[in-house]
């Protein structure tokens, strides 16, 4: 299909997805009659609402529009409810690409394998999964990437981008929420999924903080045998979440199954700093030991310091009905629009909360207050970053997730009491950070001492304790980053300091 011909479909349906924008622009007869003239072959979707219709239209255009709207399936922050479900029905699932085409484009695959099933047990626009057997006799899954997968995704990535920037200049919506910036994180994350090495080392990663988690199985990458296109890993033997059916255990043993499950996604976010970004059922396997595997790496966040301890923050602020915490943290990662009203936002933050705060614990469904709360930074046009909105689906998804083990399981009685618990943790974080960069600002104080110097000669007592601060608040962030223990010790000495550098300094008079 040529590019033009691509480029007209996106505008199709585009145009006809945005036809309640339009029609309150040009009056419905008008809208209707250039979607007829100009859009006849798909006019049978006016008939559908416009929720089912932009769903549709991510079907209908294939290849890396349905990736791309999965992903959008993660703006909670700018799409509402009834978009998000329909956009999370988007099944990324294509017709197989035949074994023999993978193995001549991919020929280092030829005489690996004792046996690669010509069945793919996975099949998707950007990647296909076979179950393989190695010469060793060793059970592998092997993901591979389809040769013209790249080519594809650049193709429709780039008509979209040009299709969003028409659009921002006549619709206010997506000037409003940067959707133009959000097409290139989009781009991003597509592209990053074409780099198989990059999930191999995210898997790696994950499979190192399983040591220290005894109820995660994580299955190991054969390194020798992986690459940019190709990755090969143990096969997971076990049961996926969607054919869980809980017989044989108890209600307690579902419901501490349950509880691990859930405390492993809160470390992986909290103490890893690392989060699996596509986190469904079809993705959970539980095995004959107890342990509960994660597969499908292609989709991972990573927090940045700074904002894992924003979120973290924001989380404590939610938990304990603290509008000004909430809005300090979205403030600190700019989400907030330039001319946002804080007094309004964080009372209608505190008027949302209240519906929640007196309730039990246990009577609070995660994954609806997630929502709600995303209603109401809409209406005040905040835009969260792509890999915090994920993460906050993530963690909203997972009450769901984990109801299929458990059916009444709730996330905020787990949830509370863990965020307490690592609460020092980040105290302790925040500090050495903030201590650190303490450190390197007053560190120019020693390049600048020669010429500080020649000034106690004109102004000997004022510029002598401008000089003893300046060291005092570098030695504190030597302490506070390195031996934080010391606090207590250096505090007093710096007091005693002080008192004999005031008695040694002659005060001038004037």
């Amino acid at each position: 299909m040529g590019s033009f011909k691509r480029l007209w479909q996106v505008i199709a349906f585009t145009y006809l997805c945005a036809f309640e924008h339009v029609s309150s622009l040009v009056g419905e007869p008008l809208a209707k009659a250039v979607a007829l003239l100009l859009f006849y072959p798909y006019r049978e979707l006016l008939n559908l609402p416009q929720p089912v219709r932009v769903r549709v239209a991510f079907e209908r255009l294939g290849g890396a529009f349905v990736k791309v709207g999965q992903l959008l399936s993660t703006r909670v922050d700018i799409l509402p409810p009834e978009f998000i479900k329909e956009l999370e029905k988007l099944q990324d699932r294509v017709p197989p690409q035949p074994l023999e085409e993978l193995l001549s484009a991919y020929p280092e695959l030829k005489g690996v394998f004792r046996r690669i099933d010509p069945e793919p047990i996975g099949s998707g626009s950007v990647a296909q999964v076979h179950r393989a057997v190695l010469k060793n006799g060793k059970e592998v899954a092997v993901k591979i990437i389809r040769p013209q997968a790249e080519k594809l995704i650049k193709q429709d990535v780039a008509i979209l981008r040009r299709s969003v920037s028409f659009l921002t200049l006549f619709v206010p919506f997506f000037k409003e929420f940067r959707l133009p910036q959000i097409v290139s994180e989009i781009e991003r994350m597509l592209l990053s999924e074409l780099d198989l090495s990059a999930e191999a080392a995210y898997m790696e990663l994950f499979r190192k903080f399983s040591a220290e988690e005894p109820s995660l199985f994580v299955p190991g990458v054969i390194w020798e045998l992986s690459g940019r296109r190709i990755l090969v890993t143990e096969f997971v033997k076990g049961k996926k979440l969607t054919e869980f059916t809980g017989a044989g255990l108890t209600g307690k043993e579902r419901e501490e199954l349950a509880r691990r499950f859930v405390n492993i996604v809160h470390r992986t976010i909290f103490e890893l700093g690392v989060f699996h970004g596509d986190l469904h059922p079809g993705n959970v396997f539980l095995l004959d030991d107890g342990r509960i595997a994660l597969v499908d790496f292609g989709i991972v966040g990573r927090l940045s310091p700074d904002t894992l301890n924003q979120f973290f923050l924001f989380s404590v602020g939610v938990m304990n009905r603290d509008p000004d915490l909430i809005v300090a943290a979205l403030r600190r990662i700019g989400a907030l629009p330039d001319k946002v009203n804080e007094r309004l936002l964080k009372r209608e933050i505190l008027v949302f909360l209240d519906k929640y705060y007196n309730k039990p614990l246990s009577q609070i469904d995660a994954e609806k207050l997630f929502y709600e709360e995303l209603a109401t930074a809409r209406r005040f046009k905040i835009v969260l970053p792509e890999e915090l909105v994920v993460l906050m689906k993530t963690i909203a998804h997972t009450e769901s997730i984990a109801r299929l083990i458990y059916p009444d399981f709730r996330l905020p009685p787990l949830l509370k009491p863990y965020l307490m618990k690592v609460a020092p943790c980040f105290a302790v974080s925040m500090v050495k950070r903030e201590g650190m960069n303490l450190l390197f600002s007053y560190g120019e104080l020693v390049r600048e001492l020669p010429s500080l110097l020649k000034e106690v000669e004109k102004e000997p007592e004022q510029t002598t304790f401008s000089i003893f601060w300046g060291f005092a608040l570098l030695g504190f962030s030597l302490v506070l980053v390195f031996t934080p223990k010391l606090v207590a010790v250096y505090l007093p000495a710096l007091f005693l300091s002080y008192k004999m550098a005031k008695r040694a300094v002659p005060v001038t008079r004037k």
